[in-house]
């Protein structure tokens, strides 16, 4: 047996049923659920500003034309 298949992991062999194999699948799928999540906020974030942004003014927060004119 040559030294370099000695020092490979059971992932590097494919094994199926190995330790590292099903470590392996737990940390891949923990990612993709921490960046699917983060990715998600995101979304609901720009959700959010782009709901709020299409809300009519109050009554109060408007400012017309004739406000301005005895400022100038």
């Amino acid at each position: 047996m040559p030294f370099g298949q000695a020092m490979a992991c059971a992932f590097c062999y494919g094994a199926k049923d190995g330790k590292s194999t099903e470590h392996m699948a737990v940390a891949i799928w923990f990612l993709f659920g921490a960046v699917l999540s983060v990715m998600g906020g995101i979304g609901a974030f720009s959700f959010s500003v782009w709901r709020h942004g299409r809300m009519p003014l109050e009554p109060h927060q408007e400012l017309g034309e004739e406000d301005l004119d005895k400022y100038e």
